[in-house]
């Protein structure tokens, strides 16, 4: 009897482990470069997307490549690390958001990176906005290829407020 109820504890115990383990693989953090390899700033034409902030309505801005908004941004970009966050595991739902007119870290972004002839996983060549960043009232998500990775960053909320701040400019 009390070698059954140990061998049920030892089995209980390592598939704790063993999602523990599997949890922290899936949410290390990573750079673009290791979570795209087939993304190089090379390759990227064009940044283009839209934002919201305090005041009404979206505005699109588009960034040319020998720009320095350009450079700025691909160095925020690529040199953060995302740490995907465990719910992706779940189905996503709708989201909803109350706007708050006045509080200036009320905000959302979208950023386009478009690239020219990137050679896909599958094999196929692809051209065009490809890699999509965005943060939706302070939640960030990477789209590609029909997937969506909720993630997180380090210090996420100034980062999103330099993005923010030099799409801005644009």
């Amino acid at each position: 009897m009390k070698k059954v109820r140990t061998k049920k504890i030892v089995i209980v115990a390592s598939v704790a482990v063993l999602v523990i383990a599997a949890c922290l693989f899936y949410s290390r953090p990573k750079t673009v470069s290791q979570l795209y390899p087939m993304f190089t700033l090379d390759k990227c034409t064009e940044i283009r997307g839209y934002y919201i902030d305090t005041q009404p309505g979206m505005t699109e801005y588009t960034i040319e490549k020998d720009s320095d908004e350009f450079q700025k941004l691909c160095a925020l970009f690529w040199e953060q690390e995302y740490c995907r966050s465990l719910r992706d595991i779940l189905p996503r739902g709708t989201r909803t958001y109350q706007t708050q007119p006045d509080d200036p870290n009320d905000y959302q972004w979208d950023v386009y990176f478009c690239f020219e002839d990137i050679t896909l996983p599958d094999g196929s060549i692809g051209s065009g906005a490809m890699l999509h960043f965005q943060s939706w009232y302070g939640e960030l998500d990477i789209y590609f290829d029909g997937e969506t990775y909720s993630c997180y960053t380090g210090d996420q909320e100034v980062w999103a407020k330099e993005i923010l701040e030099i799409i801005q400019q644009t």
